[in-house]
């Protein structure tokens, strides 16, 4: 490896990382943002969720923009907007001044996702030594997806919580420069440029947050209140007609090759149901421990640890069930992951550290069987042209899952205003209920031969 293909490798594993670090590390600062800006429960979530929400939304079109225009310039100005958004965050005085600078942040990490990849597929020209730094990008981000909430905790404990905005800046930084140095101009393209078609992207942004409100509004307001009959009624609207467009289109966001394939549907519909339990359960787990149990940030970390580490643990393992079916690996995941969902039913003010062990690391198990199951079976699915928007596909309905999930499960853990284990039970039955559907949804997964399965392994790797 040159020493121009190590620095676009570390440039690009930067970036990506910084991005998944962001969607764990907000979680263990909830109760000390509550405090600092009297933040209602719902609040929280918008906080939580704003982030992941745009994120979602603008993932299928960063990857046409990237053709465009080329994937330096969208990665550098991706790194650009986290940062603004990152200095936002730190000097936010309100929460809703935080709420915003979560979405400009959301907008950096929906530029900065796929082109990181992209500069590696620029660069390394050498097919194997392509293959060994994608291996190399993905397993830095599963190691920033680890840390996340120590990390956070860390610096929550010895610089406050807008610390965790900060340490964006020396990251972005760092591999803007490398990338501004060591990668051409002319990333891509190579053919003539693809719409962007905005139209569509901005109206599945408006459908989401529609929903999102309605979902996080009910819970104080109740079913009937008018705003969230209103929000719910708009989101339907809406939805119903991204649907009619998509159907009537020659240009659909996402080619019907693709979702006419019940491979790439069933992996998607199962990646949204994992992102469903676990974004939610991490939001309204992090708050109990913090507000029933007394934890303090870097504690909730330590306590979380166990689910990211035996994810990676598992991955050896993972990786040679996932040769021979994706279809086993979905469906054992999400059972075990069923299974650490109930054992977390155990969990309340007094009961021991034990306990929350044994279920979150079940999660842990489960998850590094099953997200790298759904990647690799939509992988598969594709065809080589297609692979891009069938990744980006899966990682914006992954993510709309974590929204939906911090928007139901935290607002049925945060109802009375307090996370008390009664409503947190209530809310890790449903997320086991998800957990399930994802594993029933592996039966909609044909199996797919060991070569097709063997080349997704690669790409299943990517945990965002």
């Amino acid at each position: 490896m040159t020493r121009r293909e190590r620095l676009v490798l570390l440039a690009s594993t930067i970036g990506f990382s910084m991005v998944l670090l962001d969607t764990t590390v907000v979680n263990v600062a909830l109760g000390d943002m509550a405090r600092d800006l009297s933040a209602a429960p719902t609040t929280l979530e918008w906080i939580a969720n704003a982030y992941t929400l745009v994120f979602a939304g603008l993932l299928l079109s960063t990857g046409l923009a990237a053709d465009r225009l080329g994937a330096r310039t969208v990665f550098l100005t991706g790194l650009g907007t986290f940062a603004a958004g990152s200095v936002a965050a730190t000097l936010a005085p309100t929460a809703g001044a935080l709420i915003a600078a979560q979405a400009v942040l959301g907008v950096g990490a929906a530029l900065v996702l796929p082109t990181s990849l992209s500069l590696l597929s620029q660069v390394f020209v050498d097919p194997a030594r392509r293959v060994r730094a994608v291996g190399v990008w993905a397993a830095g981000s599963a190691v920033s997806f680890a840390a996340g909430p120590v990390v956070g905790g860390v610096l929550i404990e010895q610089a406050g919580w807008r610390s965790i905005f900060v340490i964006n800046l020396p990251l972005a930084a760092i591999a803007g420069a490398l990338a501004l140095t060591q990668v051409g101009r002319r990333a891509v393209p190579t053919g003539p440029p693809a719409p962007l078609n905005l139209v569509p992207q901005l109206g599945a942004v408006a459908m989401l947050l529609a929903l999102t409100f309605g979902l996080v509004e009910s819970g104080a307001s109740g079913w009937g209140s008018g705003r969230v009959v209103g929000a719910l009624l708009l989101a339907a609207v809406l939805g119903v007609a991204l649907v009619v467009r998509e159907r009537s289109t020659d240009r659909p966001l996402v080619p019907r090759a693709l979702v006419a394939d019940r491979r790439f549907t069933g992996a998607t519909a199962g990646g949204a149901l994992l992102n469903f339990a676990f974004y939610g359960e991490l939001f309204f787990l992090s708050l109990f421990l913090q507000q029933d149990r007394g934890l303090d940030a870097l504690e909730t970390g330590l306590a979380f640890l166990p689910q990211p580490l035996l994810f990676i643990a598992v991955a050896p393992l993972a990786s040679r069930l996932l040769a021979r079916s994706p279809r086993a690996a979905l469906a054992l995941g999400a059972g075990v992951a069923v299974v650490g969902s109930l054992i977390l039913l155990g969990v309340d003010r007094d009961s021991s550290y034990g306990v929350l062990f044994a279920g979150l690391a079940l999660n842990g198990v489960g998850g590094g069987f099953a997200i790298p199951a759904v990647t690799a079976t939509v992988m598969s699915a594709a065809p080589i042209s297609l692979a891009g928007i069938a990744s980006a596909s899966l990682n914006a309905g992954r993510q709309v899952g974590g929204v939906l999930g911090v928007a139901v499960l935290g607002g049925m853990a945060t109802a009375s205003g307090h996370v008390e284990a009664a409503a947190m039970h209530d809310a890790v039955l449903l997320a086991a209920l998800g957990l399930l559907g994802a594993s029933v949804l592996s039966y909609a997964l044909r199996p797919v031969g060991p070569r097709a399965a063997g080349k997704a392994v690669l790409a299943a790797s990517r945990v965002g």
